[in-house]
């Protein structure tokens, strides 16, 4: 085997340990049932039976709360076959699957019909996109008078210690809440509302459960470079939630397209 194939199949090697980590967890990222609600109480003025994009659904815990809280129609997508299958589960269980769409597609690569949904959704993942392309990009599928709501890491005090600050590299449009709603102000959106998650959005079904799996996880993968590779990396950042977190979260940003 040569050394780049081997460096491939590497990388698909990790892949399969971090959706054993990640893909197993009850939501894929922060949030929680009461934010979700939340969020969508901020928009008024909605169809009986809305259509809703979920913009990355993940294992579709929002995606279900969505489909019960408006009875209208959602259409969840995401990139990973394993995120799909658990929303149709998810929906199934719930008795709601009968208006639930799925799509496996990138969302980089989407495309959609000019105003096709009264509601975009995505809970932590439109940083995929990025926040403001993000935003620019989904803004024609979103009827006039629609609605947009995310939920995007925020600074949430100034001056972060240089380890986040190392930390959150990875992403760099990560910003103050005036400065996200700055952009939301450019693309022509309309502010609605805005809120903070609370910790317990972060701990009770992302980080506590994933703890859990890292300790049952950490002898049954030793001695696997690519697995232990995984374990570090979410303890590291669960590491600095529990340090930081006073300094950062995730801000929910309810936003409507102009009806004119």
């Amino acid at each position: 085997m040569t050394a780049s194939a081997q460096g491939f199949d590497n990388e698909k090697k990790e892949m399969d340990y971090f959706l054993d980590i990640y893909g197993r967890l009850p939501r894929a990222g922060p949030g929680s049932h009461e934010c979700t609600r939340r969020a969508y109480k901020l928009m008024p003025d909605l169809p009986e039976t809305p259509r809703i994009l979920d913009l990355g659904c993940g294992p579709g815990v929002q995606a279900v709360d969505l489909l019960k809280i408006s009875g209208g129609q959602v259409l969840a997508l995401d990139c990973l076959p394993l995120m799909i299958e658990r929303t149709k589960a998810n929906a199934e269980i719930a008795n709601v699957s009968n208006r639930l769409e799925v799509l496996k597609q990138d969302m980089r690569k989407m495309e959609f019909s000019q105003a096709s949904f009264d509601v975009i959704w995505s809970e932590g993942a439109l940083y995929n996109l990025g926040f403001k392309n993000g935003l620019r990009r989904i803004k024609p599928f979103v009827r006039p008078g629609g609605y947009v709501a995310i939920s995007e890491v925020v600074w949430l005090k100034p001056e972060p210690p240089a380890p986040l600050v190392e930390y959150w590299q990875q992403y760099d449009e990560i910003d103050k809440v005036e400065n996200k709603l700055a952009v939301i102000d450019s693309l022509g959106y309309q502010q609605v509302g805005h809120f903070a998650l609370p910790e317990s959005a972060w701990t009770e079904g992302y980080y506590d459960p994933m703890e859990a799996l890292l300790a049952q996880k950490t002898e049954e993968w030793t001695g696997i470079p690519e697995a232990q590779d995984v374990i570090r990396e979410a303890r590291h950042e669960i590491e600095i939630f529990r340090k930081y977190s006073n300094y950062f979260g995730y801000e929910f940003f309810v936003m409507r397209r102009p009806a004119i």
